[in-house]
């Protein structure tokens, strides 16, 4: 049946000021106390001003986002404590809003608060709006600022609550009421809340029922009251008990990454924004290989609704459209929309029920005619139009992720060794040099024998060929199918890619011109006339895996892999750097927790 399509929430005001939710009977919040109880019930009901100032990162979990009110409050909040500390939010929304109704029903919200609150909470309710995700089922993580990460989970939460990977420090529950949506307050849930508790975890709630208090006790928890907020006069405080013995693992203050190409460069991005000091090693320069296409296609993959490579590159893709918008605006790019053709019916069929789960923006099928009008050019079929896919300037990609002052890159430093120390990991260089670290992540692309496991990947050679543009044939969309041409760039469009395993040819081959050639007369019958009319463009190759699913994860104490991204590494590589800078500083993944062992670089060795 697959994961069933979003169903958006949507609002009504009322004359005294409340914002009601029609399809529970209930409110959201109250126009005149919803910032006040957000305050007093969940961020002093968690005592979150003292603990963040003895946390490098406070994991906190919400059950119901709502309008996000107890999440811009809490923003705000560690904003004004000026503390260095970083906010990891994680929420579970059933029922998300479209952006338009989010907007309108937060105007209404901040309207009744106090004025000094309201101005300091409009620019993060912006910022919330502008990275707003799609609403899609699953995991959407958002990088709001330089200390927050806000990650929604959209979805049932009976679903969504056991994917959700990581301890916490705080919880925030705020369903609606138990009677009126019992789903959200069932043992299950609460015992799901218990199994990801950290020592002396917080939890707090307006709601004080009986049967909460007691399912939170049966499951460990030591719970009490508090004063409550405006009419209420109780609300509900619990904390998990602090084992004697527990300690987390110290998140190391330096980190080595091998690698300098996308992959390479997302992990030591990552791990910067975490305050850790990282050393590249690159042989050679960065984004010398792969990454050193000049366009690189951003896409999600519509194979299915419940096919990993989907799931991931959908993941891949808005993160990164996000990460450059704040981050990097000037690094080359355009969400100009791919029409993808599906190469068999299988696949048509596929991507059909894929879209009836999506929204048009999304995944729309399109017709010829449609299609035509979408691209400006006659496609040789019907497809699907991703209005969220592009197109970046991989090396500018990488110089961006890069650009930070954490991170420190020495070019032309070769790793010859791997060895495990007590205190960590040796690297030897070429030149005799050697560089210890407690911290080592290999993105070298190709398997290079180091470390205690060999994770091998494939190779493939790829060629791109250049097309001159023309004004009588303009092209607004990247058309894909089993390969793909780009827009105009620079007076060029840019063909590919060919695809030939075990294949050591460095130089342009003219027959590769040929193959894609014929792949755009399968996308774009007649744009070009002749295969004459394509240049050769640049040789790359790809590290890919048998199930084209990248290698990520960690494969010793101290020592992580991100490799085998194939041809989705502009697109995944991003996220999965993200990933493993969770994994080593032991934050919630930007992921369902079955993504640690799909992409277990150790899967094939098992």
């Amino acid at each position: 049946m697959g994961t069933p399509a979003i169903q958006p929430a949507h609002w009504q005001g009322s004359a005294d000021g409340r914002i009601y939710a029609p399809e529970f009977g209930d409110v959201y919040a109250s126009r005149s106390g919803a910032w006040g109880q957000a305050r007093a019930v969940f961020i002093d009901g968690c005592d979150l001003p003292a603990r963040w100032r003895r946390k490098r990162c406070l994991r906190l979990l919400e059950t119901g986002f709502g309008l996000g009110v107890n999440f811009l409050a809490t923003w705000a909040a560690l904003k004004a404590a000026g503390t260095a500390a970083r906010l990891h939010y994680v929420a579970i929304e059933k029922h998300p809003f479209t952006p338009a109704d989010l907007r309108s029903a937060l105007q209404c919200s901040l309207a009744g608060a106090e004025p000094s609150m309201a101005a300091a909470l409009r620019p993060l309710a912006e910022r919330l709006l502008s990275h707003w995700p799609v609403l899609l089922p699953g995991f959407h993580a958002l990088e709001l600022d330089d200390q927050v990460t806000l990650t929604l989970a959209f979805g049932d939460i009976a679903d969504v609550l056991p994917r959700v990977a990581g301890r916490f420090d705080a919880f925030y529950l705020d369903g609606f009421a138990p009677d009126r949506n019992p789903d959200m307050w069932s043992p299950g849930v609460l015992g799901d809340l218990a199994a990801r508790a950290a020592p002396d975890a917080r939890l707090a709630s307006w709601c004080v029922a009986g049967a909460v208090r007691r399912a939170l006790a049966g499951q460990g928890f030591v719970v009490g009251k508090r004063p409550g907020f405006g009419g209420k006069r109780d609300s509900l405080a619990a904390r998990w008990p602090a084992a004697e013995t527990s300690s987390s693992p110290e998140t190391p203050s330096m980190a080595v990454v091998v690698g300098a190409g996308i992959a390479g460069a997302s992990a030591a991005r990552q791990l910067a924004r975490r305050g850790i000091a990282v050393t590249v090693l690159e042989r050679d320069q960065p984004a010398g290989g792969g990454s050193g296409n000049p366009v690189g296609v951003v896409r999600p993959e519509p194979g299915g609704a419940d096919n990993p490579v989907t799931e991931l590159s959908a993941a891949g893709t808005t993160w990164l459209q996000r990460w450059i918008g704040r981050q990097a605006p000037s690094v080359r790019h355009a969400w100009c929309g791919v029409l993808r053709i599906a190469r068999d019916e299988r696949k048509h069929y596929k991507m059909t029920a894929q879209a009836m789960r999506s929204g048009t923006d999304w995944l729309e099928p399109v017709d010829v005619s449609s299609a035509a009008r979408l691209c400006g050019a006659l496609p040789a079929e019907s497809g699907f139009h991703l209005p969220q896919a592009g197109w970046v300037a991989p090396p500018m990609l990488v110089a961006a992720l890069l650009d930070h002052p954490l991170i420190t890159v020495r070019s032309g430093a070769s790793v010859v060794a791997l060895d495990k120390r007590d205190d960590g990991w040796r690297m030897t260089l070429a030149d005799g040099a050697a560089l210890d670290a407690p911290l080592v992540v290999l993105a070298t692309a190709f398997d290079s024998g180091l470390g205690p496991v060999r994770v091998a990947t494939g190779r493939a050679r790829g060629q791109l060929s250049c097309l001159p543009a023309r004004a009588d044939r303009p092209l607004q969309k990247i058309v894909c199918r089993d390969g793909y041409i780009t827009p105009a760039i620079d007076g060029m469009h840019t063909i590919g890619a060919t695809v030939r395993h075990d294949d050591d040819e460095p130089d342009a081959r003219r027959s590769d011109d040929e193959e894609n050639f014929r792949r755009l007369q399968r996308l774009l019958p007649g744009f070009a006339d002749d295969a004459l009319e394509l240049q050769s463009g640049r040789v790359g190759w790809r590290a890919t895996t048998q199930d084209r699913v990248p290698l990520v994860g960690r494969v010793a104490d101290g020592l992580y892999i991100s490799l085998g991204h194939g041809a989705r590494g502009v697109t995944c590589a991003p996220l999965c750097g993200e990933l493993v800078a969770a994994m080593v500083c032991g934050e919630p993944l930007p992921l369902g927790g079955e993504w640690v062992a799909r992409l277990d670089p150790l899967r094939r060795a098992r």
